[in-house]
């Protein structure tokens, strides 16, 4: 008998995985993994303020809010790694992480805002608004200064 004799089922998860292997985009599935279980790995707080972007030579890059976080984010690394590790598997194609401040995706929650209830893009910045980095201060400040102009 050949090698290729299985005994039992195979989940399907695990044909899919050799399949996305064999396309050479395991990445994919790794990713898909890591964003299913991102909130156990970071934490509730930290799973808000940073996300796994892409995933490349072992590299993954994590998406971070602002330049604050990502420093926080190097300090943990070694945990990070460790969470990440057991939630990948055995052998976690993860070998190292990189932290890049950018744009997260909107929670889910957010996604389905109606429209018209963002910052109106034709009203004028508020005085020295421009100069605090992080989003959600200059957007609160911003909806302030929207009320106390009513």
């Amino acid at each position: 008998m050949g090698s290729m004799t299985r005994k039992g089922p195979v989940p399907l998860s695990a044909d899919l995985e050799r399949f996305l292997a064999s396309l050479d985009i395991p990445q994919v599935s790794l990713l898909v993994k890591l964003l299913k279980s991102w909130p156990g790995i970071a934490g509730p707080l930290l799973s808000t303020k940073a996300a796994p972007g892409r995933f490349r030579n072992g590299v993954l890059t994590i998406v971070v809010q602002n330049h604050a976080w990502a420093q926080e984010l190097q300090l943990s690394k070694p945990v990070l790694l460790a969470k990440i590790a057991a939630a990948t598997g055995p052998k976690s194609p993860v070998t190292d992480l990189r932290f890049v401040v950018g744009a997260l995706p909107p929670p889910e929650e957010e996604r389905g805002e109606p429209p018209g209830e963002g910052p109106d893009p034709a009203a004028p910045e508020p005085e020295g608004l421009g100069d605090i980095t992080d989003p959600e201060i200059r957007e609160s400040l911003r909806a302030i200064s929207r009320r106390l102009k009513k």
